[in-house]
């Protein structure tokens, strides 16, 4: 047996283990509506996932794939790592950090975003759900870098380990708050081929372009959605997608499906989704790209207060933790910049590490 197939019988047996332990309580009175709550989740972590296949013959088959964990913990808010794919045999894997109001209970969608994320870079990858860090829940708790703070090291030592599971080309992708958790993992070592960031806060105050974070050769790609009040926020820093050496991706084109504020990044046939394929795939002169300007973006009214709020956001973080030193990197040549607009692909980025 592999040592991937090791792991992953492991924390099937964990979850077995902790169904059995809630179906108890529940079956002696003792359970809590969380107990409860949680036995369900658990119920369908255990639930193979569905999809189809094509026979021998060309005809579409129903098939089930077994859930494939690399971590999993059923206590407090819950955490997981789930496999999409087969990781052994990948030339391209992406790991999905997600952002805050994130558990155990919520596991599922962020499995499945990361599932449309192997679909759309097509054969040969695999992607890896990474919910093991204990995500934000409201705005108050978003507003504190604690939770990348403590995520980012434990993300960094994952990454590392993922470089023993796997030679596949890596990606590194972060939604929302679990931008900053990648950033912050960046700066405590964590190496990946390609970083993409969607909606980000920011990474910290002091971060104002990629060579800040983000260590050579490695590039950084950015999506912005018009009226992503989260990136135009700026919460925990500079939005990324102002960075003179971030590469820019288009998240709308006119054939696509349309994308705007913060949770369409990942709709299928969208220009975002697209991207984030091309880059996981190396498909890199085929991203297409823009430079449109927040009042191009958008022109809400409430983008004003939304930047008063980040201000008071950056007080209450500032007193809760401080912020992470700014480490020398080696500075990459930042890319040539494109007009406004423009949706020309970028030529592809220098060799890999």
């Amino acid at each position: 047996m592999t040592e991937l197939a090791s792991r992953y019988r492991e924390n099937h047996a964990r979850l077995l283990a902790a169904q059995q332990r809630l179906q108890h309580a529940v079956d002696t009175g003792t359970a809590t509506a969380h107990d409860r709550k949680r036995l369900e989740t658990v119920a369908e972590l255990l639930t193979p996932r569905k999809g189809t296949d094509v026979d021998a013959h060309g005809n579409v088959i129903a098939v089930e794939h077994p859930r494939q964990f690399l971590s999993v913990d059923v206590s407090g808010q819950g955490r997981a790592v789930e496999v999409i794919g087969d990781l052994q045999q990948a030339q391209n894997v992406a790991v999905l950090v997600p952002g805050m109001g994130n558990s155990l209970e919520t596991f599922r969608g962020q499995s499945d975003r990361a599932d449309l994320i192997r679909a759309e870079a097509g054969p040969g990858t695999a992607t890896i759900a990474w919910l093991d860090y204990d995500s934000p829940q409201g705005f108050v708790e978003a507003a504190s870098k604690q939770a990348a703070l403590d995520g980012g090291p434990r993300l960094a030592a994952f990454m590392t380990e993922l470089d023993d599971l796997t030679d596949a080309t890596t990606t590194l992708v972060g939604h929302s708050y679990g931008t900053d958790v990648v950033g912050q993992a960046l700066l405590n070592g964590a190496r990946a081929d390609r970083v993409v960031l969607t909606g980000s806060p920011g990474i910290t105050k002091y971060v104002n372009e990629a060579a800040d974070f983000v260590p050579a050769p490695t590039r950084l790609y950015v999506e912005r959605a018009p009226g992503d009040y989260v990136s135009y926020s700026e919460w925990h820093g500079p939005d990324p997608a102002t960075f003179p050496d971030a590469i820019r991706m288009a998240t709308n084109s006119d054939e696509a499906v349309s994308v705007h504020w913060h949770n369409e990044y990942y709709r299928v046939n969208s220009e975002a989704l697209r991207n984030i394929g091309r880059v996981v795939r190396g498909d890199l002169a085929a991203i297409t790209t823009t430079e449109t300007t927040r009042g191009q973006e958008t022109k809400l009214a409430w983008g004003t207060v939304l930047n008063k709020a980040a201000g008071v956001a950056h007080k209450v973080y500032d007193g809760l933790a401080p912020p992470t030193a700014r480490r020398p990197v080696p500075v990459t040549p930042s890319h040539p910049a494109a007009r406004a607009g423009n949706t020309r692909p970028r030529q592809p980025e220098g060799p890999r590490r």
